[in-house]
């Protein structure tokens, strides 16, 4: 599980590895040790990948599976706000390594649609200190280039089985970072408002019939935009409004748009 320390991408530090447990356990354990961060850990293989809600992420060879670890001078809630920045980065790279920019998608909270599919998603973990301080946060993503799993809660496909173009990791990895970096500076010199104005002009579904699946029930609505803070904006159908921060969303078409 040794890896090799590469040329730095966009002032990341970039690690990769033949194979490994997961890239994000892989940051964890950085992290524990006292790296100080602005590294990113790429892998050409997982044997224990996992994606939101502890659920497996498969983890073939010739996806892109890759883990950043930063240190924000934040706190936790704040922090988790570079989902945003995360999803429109890997939304840039897939148009800049593709051509087909049209054809991507953001879907709330943290994936990214390829023609109304899942090609990529997004995990977010962090740990804090005594004083409820930030201590890290790792975000981690994967990106199905050439597989994906047949069965899912929401449909996935593949940059080559979607659009027949061969996408090493390699290089969408270095059309990521740079965007990354770009979006993370934004982020701490004006906060979240310049990632939700980007985020929603990628969104799939703004406008449109949702179903949100959360822990203890189900509700249906319009998806009426973003908050403040990031939270799903559902217009029920009485007219009232409710902040969705955790749940699954599934789009009241298969294309992943308004109904």
């Amino acid at each position: 599980m040794t890896g090799t320390e590469g040329p730095g991408i966009a002032g990341w530090r970039v690690v990769h590895f033949a194979e490994i447990d997961s890239t994000n356990e892989e940051a964890r354990r950085r992290a524990a040790a006292g790296d100080p961060g602005d590294i990113a850990l790429i892998a050409d293989r997982q044997t224990a990948g996992r994606g939101r809600r502890g659920r497996p992420w498969v983890s073939s060879q010739g996806n892109l599976f890759f883990s950043t670890l930063l240190r924000p001078r934040t706190g936790p809630a704040r922090a988790a706000e570079l989902s945003f920045a995360t999803a429109i980065a890997l939304h840039e790279g897939l148009a800049q390594v593709t051509g087909q920019g049209a054809r991507f998608a953001l879907k709330w909270p943290n994936d990214v649609l390829l023609d109304g599919r899942k090609v990529a998603g997004i995990l977010l973990e962090s740990a804090t200190g005594h004083d409820g301080g930030l201590e890290y946060l790792v975000i981690g993503a994967g990106v199905n280039l050439y597989h994906f799993p047949g069965e899912t809660p929401y449909p996935a496909t593949s940059v080559a089985a979607t659009l027949g173009l061969d996408v090493a990791a390699a290089d969408l990895l270095r059309a990521i970072l740079p965007r990354l970096s770009f979006w993370i500076a934004q982020w701490e010199r004006d906060g979240i408002a310049p990632l939700r104005e980007a985020w929603l002009a990628r969104a799939a579904g703004l406008g449109g019939r949702v179903t949100v699946r959360l822990s203890h029930e189900t509700i249906e609505g319009t998806f009426a935009g973003l908050g403040p803070e990031g939270a799903l904006d559902l217009k029920l159908d009485n007219g009232t409004r409710r902040a969705i921060t955790a749940g699954d969303v599934f789009f009241a078409t298969a294309a992943g748009t308004p109904a």
